[in-house]
């Protein structure tokens, strides 16, 4: 059975990096959705968050980072995109851009880009400062069905599914993170999420 920790727990932090750290998968909040969540660097433990999901192999996952330090790490930041990154994360916004370093096939679906963001969810924070590295963030339902936001859905349905979920109560309605391309001239707005295309535009 999954084992639910309520995000007020003071143990929920480490009790998520444990599991994370023997390969578990994870459910956690966002400040968009709640998010599935495993060691992003193993592939073999990339491969249970498709499996949970029932996601094709041909969809990458996307990815969060700690900070812009170790974001730019493993994915090539161009000027442009580090200022774009500085002016909206922390945040929902979701960069595509070329890996720099290795990150395993199935996270980018063979195609060397790297859906990637910083989270302002303060547990995401904490657990990524221990964790110290990178996890899958794709939204937490099944492939093709609609966004949950109440964890009394999220546990139902994953209950046997995953390892560990973190329960944050009820989400506020969101349309998830925005979704901009880098690697395209002018870059392409691929998803419209929190942060509004106008916005994003006006920016470009």
């Amino acid at each position: 059975m999954v084992k639910v920790y309520n995000l007020e727990d003071p143990d929920c932090v480490s009790k998520a990096a444990s599991v994370l750290r023997d390969g578990g998968v994870i459910i956690y909040p966002t400040e968009t959705l709640y998010g599935i969540g495993t060691l992003a660097l193993v592939e073999k433990y990339v491969r249970k968050v498709f499996e949970v999901k029932g996601r094709d192999y041909n969809k990458p996952l996307p990815v969060l980072f700690k900070n812009l330090d170790q974001l730019s790490h493993y994915i090539r930041l161009d000027s442009f995109g580090r200022k774009l990154a500085e002016k909206f994360l922390p945040g929902p916004l979701t960069l595509i851009s070329e890996q720099k370093i290795y990150m395993p096939s199935l996270i980018s679906a063979g195609t060397g880009k790297i859906a990637c963001r910083i989270s302002s969810n303060n547990f995401v924070a904490e657990l990524l400062d221990i964790l110290d590295e990178p996890i899958t963030s794709t939204s937490a339902n099944i492939s093709n069905s609609p966004n949950l936001f109440r964890s009394d859905d999220i546990i139902k349905l994953f209950s046997n599914k995953v390892d560990l979920i973190v329960d944050s109560g009820s989400l506020p309605d969101s349309k998830g993170s925005t979704i901009i391309d880098i690697t395209t001239s002018p870059p392409l707005v691929v998803r419209e999420g929190d942060i509004g295309k106008e916005e994003l535009l006006e920016f470009i």
